[in-house]
């Protein structure tokens, strides 16, 4: 008797029996095309289509609902969940169920049929398997005991600053930085003060900081009130009530951190990166809502060196605005029309000395000088989410993480090398996704990289680096997969 586990749910017993026919191969599929006149067909591709498993049932003592209750475990999903066989507890089929299943007639004859489908057509192992390299070499040798490619996941920690960072395994290259980067002048070690993993939690800061700039001053003085929380459901930073909506004015809550000291006791970040993952705007056609969330970088008295605002701050139209601002005045701004609903997503600003870097996802990144600022140093980093007088605010309205880097160079015409000693870099061949301290960059991927898939049998692992970097820490990571 073969029993099945769905989804963590174990189903089958004397009285439920399960036949499951899972064959050798998916069914294949091969793609031709004709050619002029000439007999017969140009053979152009293969490819194994999903799968299906039929599963036969045998109804036999069981009561009615008790059917009911256990075929519920099988029949509900809306997404691919994990099957597994007790007769292959190893193996794990991630699918669903297809077509209809009349239970009515399987209960009265005492059998049925389900069809599993499985949409990528293989068995994966329960176990994930990992090799490493422990940062002394630059192959990775790994065995696939599984019988088809299968995507690996390789994670990357910098124990140098570094250029670039080249993986290959069988035939199949992904390389991510500026290959021709060169060490240059000596750089001091970086350091990230506020990692962002977990975001700093509101009790950490100082709610609404009297004197400080937490608006772009263009803007005014935000008069601060109201409050801010943590919202207990996906955790993002959220605004709890805006003060005085009686004022005549912008007013609401502002947090204010401290940025610490770095590891040689020294306050003060004259070079450093911020960014930030953040949320605003209204919905398509909600007219009528105006608001503003802004990051802003103080020095130490807590005037606005430099800030990254998301606004909608008129009630004619729906619209979603980013706007830069230095030392007081704004750089730069633009209404991002094909985006009515609003926008989440990564931003950031980078100060070298007098030059300023900002980016925001759907723009390309823009840089300004300014000289008055060039030995200023930040201290704070305050968020202030604003209403206007007594107008409702847009409903999507927070902050998702944000994170703070000291970069300890005085040559802002230098640039700083792509990767940082400590960075970590992951490559999810499976959804052939890339991050870089957990979040998504694409930025300097070579157009011409691959997610990397082992073979079956023994695998090596290439990698390479800038000559002049330390080789870093390699893991990868894989489930064998079986057709």
């Amino acid at each position: 008797m073969v029993k099945l586990n769905v989804n963590g749910v174990e189903v089958g017993n004397d009285e439920l029996v399960f036949l499951p026919e899972r064959g050798i191969l998916p069914e294949t599929e091969n793609t031709v095309t004709q050619m002029g006149e000439r007999d017969g067909s140009i053979f152009l591709s293969s490819r194994l289509k999903e799968r299906i498993i039929p599963i036969k049932f045998v109804v036999k003592t069981m009561n009615r609902r008790n059917f009911e209750i256990s075929m519920s475990a099988i029949l509900h999903s809306k997404e691919p969940v994990p099957l597994i066989f007790s007769d292959k507890p190893d193996e794990v089929w991630d699918g669903l169920v297809d077509g209809e299943i009349d239970l009515d007639r399987a209960f009265t004859i005492g059998k049925g049929t389900i069809k599993w489908l499985v949409p990528d057509g293989h068995s994966y192992s329960k176990t994930e398997k990992t090799a490493t390299n422990n940062g002394a070499a630059n192959t990775i040798t790994f065995t696939n005991n599984g019988t088809d490619l299968t995507p690996v996941t390789v994670t990357a920690k910098m124990r140098s600053d570094n250029g670039f960072l080249g993986l290959a395994l069988n035939g199949r290259a992904y390389q991510i930085g500026n290959p021709t980067e060169v060490d240059g002048t000596h750089y001091d070690k970086s350091e990230t003060l506020i990692p962002g993993d977990p975001m700093p939690n509101p009790s950490t800061g100082e709610l609404n900081k009297a004197g400080f700039e937490v608006i772009p001053p263009t803007q005014g003085m935000l008069r601060q009130g109201g409050s801010v929380k943590i919202d207990s459901r996906d955790g993002n930073l959220l605004s709890d009530g805006f003060g005085d909506t009686s004022y005549k004015g912008p007013h609401g809550p502002s947090i204010t951190y401290t940025l610490p000291a770095d590891s040689f006791g020294n306050k003060g970040s004259k070079n450093f990166e911020f960014r930030w993952h953040a949320g605003f705007g209204n919905f398509l056609n909600d007219y009528g809502k105006v608001g503003q969330l802004a990051a802003t970088i103080h020095d130490k008295d807590g005037k606005a060196m430099c800030s990254i605002a998301y606004n909608d701050l008129t009630q004619q139209k729906t619209e979603f605005v980013v706007r830069y601002d230095i030392n007081g005045k704004q750089y730069y701004e633009n209404n991002i029309r094909e985006l009515p609903d609003g926008f989440t997503g990564h931003a950031y600003v980078i100060k070298s000395g007098a030059q300023f870097t900002f980016c925001w996802n759907y723009l390309k990144p823009v840089t300004f000088i300014c000289d008055e600022l060039k030995n200023t140093e930040a201290y704070y980093v305050s968020f202030s989410f604003l209403q206007w007088q007594d107008v409702a605010v847009p409903p999507y309205f927070g902050i998702v993480n944000w994170n703070f880097r000291k970069n300890m160079t005085d040559l802002f015409l230098d640039t700083p090398n792509y990767f940082k000693k400590g960075d970590v870099v992951v490559l999810d061949s499976a959804r052939n996704e890339l991050t870089i301290n957990g979040f998504a960059d694409w930025d300097r991927v070579d157009i011409g990289s691959r997610p990397l898939l082992a073979n079956v049998g023994d695998n090596t692992l290439g990698i390479v680096m800038s000559e002049w970097a330390t080789t870093p820490e390699v893991t990868v990571n894989y489930r064998e997969r079986w057709l």
